[in-house]
């Protein structure tokens, strides 16, 4: 026990012991700037405190510049200024105008009269300000008419500005009898003006210049021999003489310059004198007779002479180059502009190809060539029915000659072959597949060469397109490029296709579905199960719109016998068809023989 207790002891001695352990850190110095010392909760508080004051300053700075730019608008006065100058102040100080227009006498059209804002007032960006812009004077008002007779210019001309009078148009002139300045006469283009006139109303007044100055009446004659017609024209005009011109040929004065006037010059005249001037036409030409001129001389003397000159040829009796006449007789005059035409002669003979195999046209536009060139050929025609085309000519009398300009050439002309018209009009009530229609009609024309008129025409009883009626009737004879005329029903028809798979012939045909389509029967070539004698194919669809009387092709399947039958080879009637079935139908016996016997 004792040992324990002393044991104990020991052991609390130890606990209240105090160890120290000394260590190799080594406290830092205070004077070393660059290692940064742990913050104590004092500066983080110094350091939140920085930051709000820097956001309160930032804060109170956009609230000063938000204030700085919406302090307002300070309005200026815009009374007299034009509305787009005044559009262009407001957008450049955020503003907006309300524009409104009235007549006024003070202000010109598009300038400001007034504004709803008075100048110095601040009004926000954005708000609008409205201004009264001026349309200028009322033209409508009314005013009465003064007594124009009774006023001068003056009085006029001031009453037009006060009242803004805007078509107000004043001339003067000379008068012996009314002062300078009072009105002669006045004009109002105004039928409904009586005793009133309004701004716009046209008046027309003319005042007086007091009398003209005889002086200025006296006008002193030229020498007009030493100038030309045109300088005579302007000056006669500005001094107010009238000339007459006159004209003669001279051999010594040149065209167009003045032989001689009818007042001399220096004289004084008044004004509106008369004065004749009498102008050279140059010297005369005589046209000479050209007769004995080859086309080469007489071009040559006519260009010497002055004379245009064409030289024309034509078909005569006399010799080639030979001279047939002149336009301008020999001796005349010439009259300057006239053109003298010298007419010689092609030949007195002309070569005549052969025209056979070719048209009538050609034989008779070579003549028409040659005639319109003073040539008198004729073409005399026999026709005659042949296999040849139509106008085609067949015989030429005379041909790879030489004939006389006036000689007559006789050939004979096919009329074409003889073909018969046919029967185009089908019976009254008939279905497509007898009725004949513009196509068919046309189908048929051209296989026998003749030509077609064909003429719209309503007919009761007769079929969209059907042909109704014919110029020539049935039967007659005619040649090939004969015409005829047609007429038929307009073909503006739409019918609907029936579904015509599954049934017969007969059943399409008690069904006039022919008098709707031109139907076309054909037989298969290929057996289908079940469609024995009847449709099972059609060319147009089932359900369509389609033009009445349009072709529809129905297929009709054949019956298998048919079919067995075509399939067979080398097999040419029914009796070879049975014998070899009855063969194959014995020798089938044998073999079922000799299979039971086995």
């Amino acid at each position: 026990m004792e040992g324990n207790n002393n044991f104990l002891e020991n052991y609390k001695k130890k606990l209240d012991l105090k160890f120290e352990q000394k260590t190799d850190f080594v406290k830092p110095d205070n004077t070393d700037r660059d290692i940064i010392t742990p913050k104590s909760p004092s500066n983080r508080r110094k350091i939140w405190i920085s930051i709000v004051s820097g956001a309160v300053v930032l804060v109170a700075i956009l609230i000063g510049l938000i204030l700085f730019f919406n302090r307002g608008v300070e309005v200026i006065d815009l009374t007299g200024w034009i509305e787009n100058d005044a559009r262009l102040w407001a957008n450049e100080n955020g503003l907006k105008l309300q524009i409104e227009q009235e007549y006024n006498d003070d202000f010109d059209a598009g300038r400001i009269i007034s504004q709803s804002v008075p100048k110095g007032t601040k009004v926000k960006k954005g708000e609008f300000i409205k201004v009264v812009v001026s349309l200028g004077h009322d033209l409508s008002v009314t005013l009465p008419l003064p007594d124009f007779m009774s006023m001068t210019r003056e009085e006029i001309e001031t009453w037009a500005e006060e009242n803004y009078m805007a078509r107000v148009r004043i001339t003067a002139e000379y008068s012996d009898e009314v002062p300078v300045g009072r009105v002669i006469r006045f004009e109002i283009n105004d039928e409904t003006v009586i005793d009133e006139v309004n701004r716009n109303t046209p008046i027309y007044i003319v005042v007086s210049k007091g009398p003209e100055d005889e002086s200025v009446l006296e006008v002193v004659v030229p020498n007009f021999k030493e100038m030309a017609i045109g300088e005579s024209y302007i000056f006669a005009n500005e001094n107010g003489l009238v000339l007459q011109i006159e004209e003669e040929y001279d051999d010594f004065v040149p065209e167009g310059a003045i032989i001689s006037q009818s007042i001399k010059a220096e004289e004084k005249v008044k004004k509106g004198t008369e004065i004749t001037l009498v102008v050279s036409k140059g010297k005369m030409i005589t046209v000479p007779d050209f007769a004995g001129y080859s086309k080469e001389r007489a071009t040559a003397v006519a260009g010497e002479l002055g004379i245009p000159v064409t030289i024309k040829e034509r078909y005569s009796t006399a010799p080639p180059n030979t001279f047939i006449s002149q336009s301008i007789k020999a001796g005349t005059e010439y009259k300057k502009g006239d053109i003298l035409e010298l007419t010689y002669s092609i030949d007195n003979k002309i070569v005549l190809p052969s025209f056979v195999g070719q048209t009538r046209d050609a034989i008779e536009l070579w003549a028409k060539e040659l005639n319109d060139q003073g040539a008198g050929i004729s073409i005399k025609v026999t026709n005659t029915k042949s296999n040849s085309p139509k106008g085609t000519i067949l015989h030429q009398d005379k041909a790879n000659t030489v004939i006389g300009i006036k000689d007559t050439i006789k050939v004979t002309v096919s009329q074409g072959k003889v073909v018969y018209v046919p029967d185009f009009v089908a019976p009254a009530g008939s279905g497509y597949d007898i009725a004949i229609t513009r196509d068919k009609a046309l189908a048929m024309c051209e296989e026998l060469n003749i030509v077609p008129i064909f003429q719209e025409a309503n007919k009761s009883g007769r079929l969209p397109g059907e042909i109704w009626h014919q110029s020539i009737e049935a039967g007659k004879e005619i040649t090939e490029g004969s015409t005829i005329v047609l007429k038929y029903v307009p073909a503006n028809v739409k019918v609907t296709v029936p579904n015509f798979v599954g049934m017969t012939k007969e059943e399409i045909l008690k069904g006039k579905h022919n008098k709707n389509l031109d139907i076309r029967f054909v037989e298969g070539v290929e057996y289908v199960e079940g469609y024995e004698g009847k449709v099972y194919e059609q060319s147009l669809s089932a359900n369509t719109k389609t033009a009445a009387g349009s072709i529809i092709t129905l297929t009709i399947g054949p019956n298998q016998f048919i079919d067995e039958i075509e399939g067979i080879e080398d097999i040419e009637n029914i009796e070879d068809i049975e014998e070899t079935q009855k063969e194959e139908v014995s020798e089938e016996g044998k073999d079922v023989n000799q299979d039971s016997k086995k």
